[in-house]
């Protein structure tokens, strides 16, 4: 029986790696997804910040309440995108160089673009545990 039992445990053993696998190709599929339809809220905010300059200019008027809440917006949205990219980083096991942005290994302790000191990788949280819960509530 030893023999059947180690079958089963390896077969147990290649699942488990399976569906971790799995669902990190599915988290970083989200990720993705929710980058581009960032980008494309970004491409609209200037859109319509282009358009109100544009507006304010002609008739002389400011609007600068509608700017400035379209200013915060876009801050807003690069924010976010700064967070999936540092997801991105951590799925990938690289951290970007503070000083030129060159993307290396967490292991590394300089950048091998510029040189620099890379920071230090922080322990692992749960923080994107929303982006998992998400795909398990919509099964």
């Amino acid at each position: 029986m030893g023999f059947l039992d180690d079958v089963i445990s390896t077969g147990k053993n290649v699942v488990s790696a399976a569906g971790k696998k799995t669902d990190e190709a599915v988290r970083f599929s989200k990720l993705k997804i929710k980058e581009s339809q960032l980008n494309g809220d970004i491409r609209n905010k200037f859109e319509t910040l282009g358009s109100l300059i544009y507006q304010m200019a002609k008739s002389g008027e400011k609007n600068s309440e509608q700017f400035d809440a379209l200013v915060a917006e876009l801050d807003d949205c690069y924010a976010q995108l700064e967070e999936i990219s540092q997801q991105f980083d951590e799925m990938r096991n690289e951290v970007t160089c503070p000083s030129c942005g060159a993307k290396s290994k967490t292991d590394n302790s300089y950048c091998s673009k510029c040189g620099a000191k890379l920071p230090v990788k922080p322990e692992p949280a749960e923080e994107n545990a929303d982006v998992i819960d998400e795909t398990k509530d919509g099964e």
